[in-house]
């Protein structure tokens, strides 16, 4: 074969695979992944999938349409997220436009770079510049954290905390925005919810530019969280527990599962065991099963708590009087506490009685209430839920609690006083570890009721769940009908826990 035909028939093979590159992301992935992982490669079904769903929505980025939705997708760490929607996607799209712009966040500025010099090494390789010569990279504006190409074209790296000041993009790209040491702290949280707020502001057209956030679940209140609380219609979740759960979104996905594994190669059964042993029930409840409060929950276990329906409640009841506790919270601004922006609880109150060695729970609420609304309403509460002559409504002796009780004990003549208890000076971890073994042994009893269920979920996720109003009622309400003989040893009982 002559030496010009050798030419063109490599010419037509390579022109071949740069159509086909543009045609799928997924065949892009392929064809590039030895140009940045040694390793070979292990396609498992949630790589194609992953690819089909960023092709799917990059038609609306490349059109400058509107966008559908934003994009989450929770998937526990070790199953390639990063390499997939960070780094080989914002290399693909200018396959597809080079005149896009990207911004990529990562929870440190190291490993946003990381990303951006992984994705700018496929740019700058010799495979890339034979398929794709018309991306070309500005010698002026190619630095490892930020590069341009000589279409306008750009991709901006930021971190949480960051900034990212005079900068827009069309599309957001946040991967991993909190890493398991930062999600324990409310503060790192907050700072990566508002972050992420900020992010949103960095768009060419807000009505365009779609935001991907990809992570493992690290809490409740984590981006995701946040994200869902907010915009959750406009919000397409994928879900990829590393075992096959009800956790799996969108549904249809759990038939991929294999003997009930998202990826049976790099998420073995033997390499779980050994991730639930080093990381603990809660820890790995977030970040590979994608449910940041453990199933059987944390201090307090679901199963502990005992049953009664109403019926047999009300037989047993006989004289017993109902006594409440309540933990006062003020109202926020309507507007911020829709937001997600309010930073209090809402008020809790609980119904509870003792009948010989054990302790009811009748009922439970929690509410946002302003001063003059609470006031009236906890009477309100107490008399439609069994308060008699005998019973008292004891309030957490907060700031705003005291001015509670002074006001109902001006307003009405109900028994009303201060919750008086040692427990108090305590945190809230500690009183619930030290009132727990009264759960654990079955002499804590709760009316069946449709508030069941909010009751038990933030007392079995504590500390994992936004609210904890309940964890307190419990400990104070526990210790007052339960009270040893002997007294507790709290700080004993927590050193235990930990």
């Amino acid at each position: 074969m002559k030496e010009n035909e050798k030419e063109y028939y490599k010419a037509i093979s390579l022109q071949i695979v740069a159509d086909e590159c543009r045609r799928s992301f997924f065949y892009f992935l392929k064809t590039f992944w030895n140009v940045i992982i040694a390793e070979k490669p292990v396609y498992n079904w949630h790589i194609p999938y992953i690819c089909k769903e960023l092709q799917d929505l990059s038609k609306y980025i490349i059109n400058r349409q509107k966008k559908p939705y934003d994009l989450i997708i929770n998937i526990p760490p070790g199953t390639t997220k990063s390499t997939i929607v960070t780094i080989m996607f914002p290399a693909w799209l200018w396959t597809q436009d080079p005149t896009l712009r990207v911004i990529t966040n990562s929870y440190s500025s190291d490993l946003s770079i990381e990303h951006s010099v992984k994705s700018r090494d496929i740019i700058l390789s010799e495979k890339y510049l034979r398929l794709f010569p018309n991306i070309i990279l500005r010698r002026d504006k190619s630095a490892k954290s930020s590069y341009e190409n000589t279409v306008t074209g750009a991709r901006y790296t930021t971190s949480t905390g960051g900034t990212i000041t005079g900068k827009h993009a069309h599309l957001i790209i946040n991967d991993d925005p909190l890493n398991p040491e930062q999600a324990a702290s409310e503060a790192e949280r907050e700072m990566a919810n508002e972050h992420t707020k900020t992010l949103t502001s960095r768009k060419v057209d807000k009505s365009n530019t779609p935001t991907i956030t990809i992570m493992q679940r690290l809490h409740e209140m984590d981006v995701t969280g946040y994200i869902l609380s907010k915009e959750g219609k406009r919000i397409k979740h994928i879900c990829l527990p590393a075992e096959l759960s009800d956790n799996v979104k969108p549904t249809e996905l759990k038939k991929n599962y294999t003997d009930g594994l998202l990826d049976p190669v790099r998420l073995s059964r033997e390499i779980l065991d050994e991730q639930k042993t080093y990381l603990g029930s809660l820890d790995y409840a977030g970040q590979y099963e994608q449910c940041p409060v453990a199933p059987e929950g944390n201090i307090v276990k679901n199963e502990w708590f005992q049953y009664i329906t109403p019926a047999d409640f009300s037989r047993l009841h006989g004289k017993e009087p109902v006594h409440f506790f309540v933990d006062t919270a003020f109202k926020e601004e309507e507007k911020k506490r829709k937001s997600g922006e309010a930073k209090n609880d809402p008020t809790g109150i609980i119904g509870t009685c003792r009948i010989g060695n054990n302790m009811y729970i009748t009922c439970a609420t929690s509410v946002y209430m302003k001063f003059p609304d609470l006031v009236r309403f906890i009477p309100t509460f107490a008399k439609s839920n069994g308060y008699t002559s005998g019973s008292s409504i004891r309030i957490e002796p907060k700031a705003n609690g005291i001015s509670v009780v002074h006001q109902l004990k001006e307003s009405t003549e109900l028994n009303v006083c201060e919750i008086k208890s040692d427990l108090i000076a305590e945190s809230k971890e500690t009183r619930l570890t030290g009132e727990s073994p009264k759960v654990e042994c079955g002499r804590v009893i709760l009316v069946v009721g449709a508030w069941n269920d909010a009751f038990v979920g933030q007392v079995c996720g504590f500390p994992n769940k936004p609210h904890d109003e309940y964890v307190d009622l419990l400990s104070y309400s526990s210790d007052y009908h339960l009270r040893d003989k002997k007294p507790i040893n709290l700080a004993r009982l927590a050193k235990m826990a930990h």
